[in-house]
């Protein structure tokens, strides 16, 4: 495909979120249609062109190709709790209704607080504190010790405590350690099978369902399919994997609740906590309604073009290996 058949297929939309999530209160979308449906292409804007390739790549497949087959008919999904004044957690945890498993982000100002709301609205809940690699390995011990102490078996996990699989294999704490930014960043799955305790599995950074099966078999520990804050045409390819995947796990993909709109008739949103799995249709009057100005769209087409340049590069490279 010539990249100017590619673009003449995007359109470049702009969603808010509902929360402050990590710094973004407007999702900007390329979506991109296909022939079996439309995909997604939403790096963040700290993404390498490199990244953008592998995301680029499974926009392409989750447009032009068929899901795996599923294997059962609904994916359990966790809240997510991002940086939000503590009076706002019910708030936020009421848009995951049903979901007892809780991902907090941690590394704020008010993380003690924001915990105790949380058991205060589910006092039988699983938490999953995500760190983003946010700490050294001083301050990871010292905060997930002291969390354990007052909540022990409640915490499932400690999501990506320090940035380098270095740090986090030094680390000393009697909670799981679960990776993410270090597969998304592609480094050595054998030493992340040494220091994971679970990994988190993503397929739009990872580069589409194929790719993330792929390393799903290489990988030891359990999986949590996730995902990166993307509206239902981004959300389906996640929960396509984590209905396909044998083991029924709870998973992090009930984040199109964090959007405040979606592009698609029926949103992947969660219910008695779970999500559907189905296919999505996208409404054309939703596009026009959330759909950026011509200098965004310029913008969002040079990322495609570069992205879909190293893409190829990296299909060319593969291919002679």
């Amino acid at each position: 495909m010539h990249i100017s058949e590619l673009l003449a297929k995007v359109a470049v939309i702009g969603i808010p979120t509902r929360t402050n999530f990590r710094g973004v209160q407007l999702r900007e979308i390329a979506l991109i249609k296909g022939v079996k449906r439309w995909g997604e292409f939403s790096p963040f804007a700290d993404y390498s062109v490199e990244r953008d390739a592998l995301w680029l790549k499974a926009a392409l497949e989750a447009a032009t190709e068929e899901f795996p087959v599923a294997v059962r008919e609904k994916v359990l999904v966790n809240a997510t709790l991002p940086e939000v004044p503590v009076g706002k957690v019910g708030a936020v945890l009421s848009w995951f209704p049903g979901s007892t498993t809780v991902k907090v982000k941690i590394g704020t100002q008010n993380d003690e607080d924001r915990i105790q709301e949380v058991f205060a609205h589910i006092p039988d809940a699983r938490l999953r504190l995500d760190a983003n690699g946010l700490f050294t390995i001083q301050q990871a011990q010292e905060l997930i010790t002291s969390l354990y102490n007052k909540y022990g078996h409640q915490i499932e996990y400690v999501e990506q405590p320090c940035a380098s699989l270095k740090e986090n294999q030094a680390l000393q704490i009697p909670v799981p350690i679960a990776i993410d930014e270090n597969l998304r960043l592609g480094e050595d799955i054998s030493v992340i099978n040494e220091v994971a305790d679970v990994v988190i599995v993503k397929v739009a950074p990872l580069g589409g369902v194929k790719r993330a099966l792929k390393v799903i078999s290489q990988l030891d520990k359990p999986v949590v399919i996730s995902s990166a804050l993307e509206s239902s045409v981004g959300m389906a390819a996640g929960i396509a994997l984590a209905a396909h995947l044998p083991e029924e796990m709870t998973c992090g993909l009930g984040t199109v609740a964090l959007l405040d709109g979606d592009v698609v008739s029926d949103s992947l949103l969660p219910q008695n906590g779970s999500v559907s799995v189905s296919e999505v249709e996208v409404r054309s009057e939703l596009i026009e309604k959330y759909r950026l100005p011509q200098e965004d769209e310029e913008k969002w087409h040079n990322r495609i073009s570069r992205a879909y340049q190293q893409m190829v590069v990296n299909e060319e490279r593969e291919a002679r290996s």
